[in-house]
């Protein structure tokens, strides 16, 4: 009975810093509004955002990373609901792969909120990390990641784009 109370309270904890980096990746695309309006500000462009993100071809990289992260906040809502379901494999391999795509636009501040909220999952759940494709490879694996894969091309644009800017 004791461990049942336990682990609904870490599973409580768990989905608290779900919530918390859903909402700091949904408010993103604002802050980098904010920023561009600044930026347009100090141009003299009279906080025109549209002036700002057509002459500047790195405002426009950075725009449009920031408007993917409310897509990775919307696959971490099926991750979560999968947690619950107990579908781990799922889960665990999205958030994986839900790093390496912010580590390629360079959001290491969300890298490192995703690391720890995965840390936090495998423990709380005591998620066998070992062999998760292995397992998955039969369960229609492509299908599971495919949310991610989408979110993968979209970083590797961007992450060319801003390789090529310099």
């Amino acid at each position: 009975m004791m461990k049942l109370v336990n682990t609904r309270v870490q599973s409580g904890t768990a989905d608290r810093i779900f919530m918390i980096i859903r909402v700091l990746l949904t408010v993103s695309p604002f802050i980098a509004l904010g920023y561009l309006s600044m930026d347009a500000a100090k141009e003299g462009a009279g906080g025109n955002i549209q002036a700002v993100i057509s002459s500047n071809p790195s405002a426009t990289v950075m725009f449009i990373v920031a408007m993917l992260n409310p897509f990775i906040a919307y696959l971490l809502g099926f991750i979560k609901d999968h947690l619950h379901d107990g579908d781990y494999d799922y889960a665990v391999a999205n958030m994986f792969l839900m790093i390496i795509a912010e580590l390629m636009i360079q959001n290491f501040i969300y890298v490192l909120m995703l690391m720890f909220l995965t840390y936090k999952c495998v423990k709380t759940y005591q998620i066998p990390v070992k062999g998760i494709v292995k397992r998955m490879a039969g369960n229609h694996l492509l299908r599971d990641i495919s949310g991610s894969l989408v979110v993968l091309a979209f970083a590797g644009i961007c992450m060319f784009a801003m390789l090529r800017l310099g």
